[in-house]
């Protein structure tokens, strides 16, 4: 079935990446995505869509079929985009413009509204304790960036749509923004929370560390979380 874009926000995240995602990384854009779309949104007449375009291609399986790659198992669309890539910021405007592609070759009769469902899918501190269990399986790696991407949407959406705050959202956001670098102290509108949280603890804010030394950073954080929040995580 045919794949439903939030290109409201897509084209937001384009226009300025360092205002939401800070990276031109699509792996941080998934992210931020998946916290702003899939806890309280829904294209309008869903049902409606869903069975209007089913028997379209669904973004996994144009790029197979265009890129002959019909071999490739369970690997995704995104797989199939990043082999040709240079690097992160390569792979970050080829996603973009597979998405348009994409779009151009199966159009919609009509713009999809997004609006808030009747109830969260997800409660986001249930959801974070998931994460803390399996953190690879919603973000595949064990970065800190991921979860503050995570969290970048989920509290964008809330701002967006005017919906309301329980005593957790409040508690979150005030950790994250309460997060200080004891060894450094920069400002700039690329000095995220994460990266504070992580130099202290691993110097290179931006490169890679080991997938024990991430897991360990990441433990830190949530039991750091728990004891400010007062909330067991996970």
């Amino acid at each position: 079935m045919r794949n439903f874009i939030n290109w409201a926000i897509i084209q937001r995240i384009e226009d300025s990446p360092e205002k939401f995602i800070i990276q031109r990384k699509v792996s941080l854009m998934n992210s931020f995505l998946f916290g702003y779309e899939n806890i309280f949104l829904r294209p309008e007449n869903e049902e409606h869509l869903g069975e209007k375009y089913k028997d379209m291609p669904s973004i996994d399986e144009y790029a197979r079929k265009k890129y002959h790659a019909e071999k490739i198992g369970t690997r995704n669309f995104e797989s199939v985009i990043s082999f040709s890539c240079e690097d992160e910021r390569d792979f970050f405007r080829n996603y973009l413009d597979f998405l348009k592609e994409y779009e151009d070759k199966f159009p919609l009769d009509h713009p999809i509204l997004y609006i808030p469902r009747k109830t969260p899918k997800f409660s986001v501190k249930e959801l974070m304790g998931g994460m803390r269990r399996r953190y690879s399986m919603y973000f595949g790696n064990y970065d800190l960036s991921e979860l503050r991407a995570f969290l970048d949407g989920y509290f964008l959406c809330k701002d967006d749509y005017l919906l309301s705050w329980d005593q957790f959202d409040t508690d979150l956001k005030r950790f994250t923004q309460n997060i200080a670098c004891e060894t450094l102290h920069l400002t700039g509108k690329f000095v995220t929370w994460d990266r504070k949280y992580r130099y202290d603890r691993d110097w290179n804010a931006w490169g890679s560390v080991s997938e024990k030394h991430a897991k360990e950073i990441l433990e830190h954080f949530w039991s750091d979380l728990e004891r400010f929040t007062g909330e067991k995580i996970g």
